[in-house]
C-alpha cells in the first residue's frame, strides 16, 4: 500500500522525509494542506500538534519530522540513516537538532519576514489556496512569522547581524567538511538530510543565495545529497 504523506511542499521537514522515503525506496504521494485546509481544522484532525509532515503508513499515523525518520528507521532499516555506532549516533542528533532548531530560524526570517523574499514565498505557500485566503496571506504571514522568529530571538537581530551569524554556521560547515563526502562517517546520514533541507530553502532567499555563494565545500557537498536522495 502506497504510503501519504501530508505536507507543505516548502517545508524543510518535509523535504526531509521526503528525501528519507526516496532513499529507502518507499512509495509513497503527496498531499499538499494549504493554508485554507488549516483554518479549517484539517491539520488539527491529522497532526494533534497541528504541524506537518504526517506520514499515514503501515497502517500508522505519524507525524514530527525526526519521529518518522526514526520509526522508519526501526521498519525499513535499509539503507541505515542512523549509525549504529554510539558517537556517530549521537553526532547525527547533534546536528539534526542544529539544523531543526537554530537555521531553520534562519530560513524563516529570511524567506517570510524580508519583503523581497516574502513576495515571491507567500504567493508559493498558497498556489492552492484563493484569492481571498492569498490577499489575507499577503500581509499576515510575514507578520506570523516575524512574531515567531522574534519570539525565539533570531528575528530580534539586526539583518546585518543576522547574516553574520549565518555566514560563520556556513565558514564552520565548511571547515568541517574539509575532506570528508558526508557529514558523519562515511555515508549519507539524517543529519546531511536535516541540514540540506535547511539550506536549500535558505538557498531561496537572496541573502542567503549570496552567502552560499562563497562556500564551496558546502554547494558541492549540497549537490552530493541532492542526487543521492532525489527521487528518480
Amino acid at each position: 500500500m502506497t504510503a501519504i504523506l501530508y505536507q507543505y511542499e516548502l517545508s524543510p521537514f518535509c523535504d526531509k522525509v521526503r528525501r528519507a522515503l526516496n532513499l529507502k525506496g518507499i512509495a509513497y504521494r503527496t498531499e499538499e494542506v494549504n493554508v485554507l485546509d488549516t483554518l479549517r481544522g484539517r491539520l488539527k484532525k491529522l497532526s494533534p500538534a497541528a504541524k506537518l509532515p504526517v506520514l499515514v503508513i503501515d497502517g500508522e499515523t505519524l507525524s514530527d519530522s525526526t519521529d518518522i525518520i526514526h520509526w522508519l528507521e526501526t521498519r525499513y532499516p535499509e539503507p541505515r540513516l542512523i549509525p549504529a555506532n554510539a558517537k556517530e549516533q549521537a553526532l547525527v542528533h547533534f546536528l539534526e537538532d542544529w539544523a531543526d532548531e537554530s537555521l531553520y530560524f534562519h530560513e524563516m526570517h529570511l524567506r517570510f519576514t524580508l519583503p523581497h523574499n516574502a513576495k515571491r514565498w507567500v504567493a508559493e505557500v498558497t498556489a492552492h489556496d484563493n484569492l481571498i485566503i492569498q490577499n489575507i496571506a499577503k500581509v499576515a504571514v510575514p507578520i506570523t512569522m516575524r512574531k515567531t522568529t522574534e519570539a525565539q530571538g533570531t528575528g530580534r537581530k539586526p539583518l546585518a547581524t543576522l547574516l553574520h551569524d549565518l555566514d560563520r554556521h556556513l565558514q564552520m560547515l565548511e571547515q568541517w567538511l574539509d575532506g570528508r563526502e558526508w557529514l558523519v562517517g562515511d555515508r549519507l546520514t539524517l543529519a546531511d538530510l536535516a541540514v540540506y533541507a535547511q539550506l536549500f530553502c535558505i538557498a531561496g532567499a537572496l541573502e542567503g543565495q549570496d552567502l552560499l555563494q562563497r562556500h564551496a565545500g558546502v554547494r558541492a557537498w549540497m549537490a552530493r545529497v541532492e542526487v543521492a536522495s532525489n527521487k528518480a
